[in-house]
């Protein structure tokens, strides 16, 4: 029975058996060979098994090795799943042409080389007399085509446009209609890391790329998919480091705090909110440095430190307040009502759900009437006040509301927010409210249970 060699290449797991030691093949040595290695090194990187990929795509661990070593050319259609499985952002898929012409390159010359009185050197010339010139390689012509652009301002210009317009559509669109574009641009902006540019573009398109990643995350984490959130994640991380803005760095650090908060790790959460004061420190703004204290207030209220909490929470207003005119450009919409939003969840997890009530109904009075995801996402919370409060009959309309536009939206973490309200209901006894909640999700093909 052979079996499925591990991530790094042992057996099952363990250690790998003495006399096998993995056969790696010298990328330099062929196209083959460089897409092979790459395939590996990104496979490795996402802590994938050969028969885990397998699995992913639908081929054979086995086939899967050979391309890595470079003994086997895959099909476009392997390359294809294989790019989507280890998040290559078409990697794989660009260096696929490049193996092609080289086989077939190796194929002519073994059969004319089997030709009865033709030698590859008279193969040779009579392509090179086609050409015109003897040392003219078409192929790696072709490749070099392919190259990044050098960069222009205008060009980074307008990659920054696309960065914000992408994000403001967020209110607009449901993240299964732009996450194809945005991880298109996502893919661009890392490919063009990748390549030789000034250093002043350089860093702008880092800043660029991370802030693209970060909201690519957030995408990944609405639709309920948490390893490619991480994975994009881990990509804004390493470009927000290269554009060594601490900010942004920050910036990114809250937002994986507030996935950690929302899958119930608060522990994680105010780690992460910690590390983000830390950064940026008083480089930023005062709204980013609020946004940063008002999470950090929630965090300490979820692990039990309500007095540090409210301290936070009363230095948060007093940074929003205050006569910073400074505003850091990847920092949206972070104003009174988005205050309030954080606010109201942190008092409710106090055990303060009247004064949460107020808070969240601040926050949807000073809310955009276009932005209806995050409308349905503070109407979850002042359910969840109302429900503590008593007022249950309340509590059921703002859910079935919020309800309705998260299954429009397509918003994962969002239905999971309300089948968590839902089992809340049921758990005070309220199985009517809960009946509703799920009679109206089964109407909407949303089914919360």
């Amino acid at each position: 029975m052979v079996e499925e060699p591990s991530g790094g290449g042992s057996l099952g797991g363990g250690q790998r058996r003495p006399g096998r030691p993995p056969k790696i093949t010298d990328p330099a040595s062929s196209a083959v060979a460089a897409l092979g290695a790459e395939l590996r090194r990104l496979r490795i990187d996402r802590g994938l098994t050969l028969g885990q990929l397998g699995r992913l795509v639908g081929y054979s661990w086995q086939h899967l090795g050979a391309v890595e070593r470079g003994t086997a050319v895959p099909s476009e259609v392997v390359v294809t799943a294989c790019d989507a499985a280890v998040l290559a952002n078409g990697r794989l898929v660009s260096m696929l042409p490049t193996a092609i012409r080289e086989q077939a390159r190796v194929r002519h010359q073994h059969e004319a080389a089997r030709r009865p009185g033709r030698s590859t050197d008279l193969v040779g010339a009579r392509a090179r007399q086609v050409c015109g010139q003897d040392d003219l390689d078409w192929a790696r012509l072709a490749d070099a085509s392919r190259r990044p652009s050098r960069l222009s301002t205008a060009v980074v210009d307008d990659l920054e446009v696309i960065t914000d317009r992408q994000r403001r559509l967020y209110h607009e669109l449901s993240s299964a209609e732009m996450m194809v574009h945005v991880q298109a641009h996502v893919g661009l902006l890392v490919s063009l890391l990748d390549s030789p540019q000034p250093d002043s573009l350089r860093h702008r398109v880092a800043c660029a790329a991370a802030e693209a990643a970060g909201f690519a995350a957030w995408l990944w984490y609405d639709l309920g998919d948490l390893y490619t959130m991480s994975h994009c994640y881990r990509q804004a991380s390493l470009a927000a480091d290269e554009s060594s803005n601490t900010g942004l760095r920050s910036y990114i650090l809250g937002y994986q705090g507030l996935v950690a908060r929302a899958q119930g790790r608060p522990d994680s959460a105010l780690g992460f909110f910690d590390e983000a004061r830390q950064t940026v420190q008083r480089s930023a703004s005062d709204p980013t440095r609020s946004w940063l204290t008002v999470l950090t207030a929630d965090a300490l209220a979820r692990v039990g430190r309500s007095r540090e909490a409210l301290a936070a929470l009363d230095t948060a207003r007093s940074l929003l307040a205050g006569q910073d005119s400074r505003a850091d450009e990847w920092m949206y919409d972070f104003d009174e009502g988005s205050l309030a939003v954080h606010a109201g969840t942190c008092l409710l997890t106090v055990g303060r759900p009247e004064s949460a009530a107020v808070a969240f109904t601040d926050a949807l009075r000073l809310l955009p009437a276009s932005c209806e995801r995050r409308g349905a996402e503070i109407q979850v919370g002042l359910a969840a006040a109302r429900l503590a409060s008593g007022d249950v009959e309340e509590a059921q309309r703002l859910t079935l509301v919020s309800l309705v536009t998260f299954a429009a939206r397509g918003s994962v973490a969002g239905l999971h927010r309300v089948r968590e309200l839902r089992g809340t209901f049921r758990a005070r006894g309220h199985v009517g409210a809960a009946a509703a909640i799920d009679e109206r999700a089964r109407a909407l093909g949303a089914v919360p249970v």
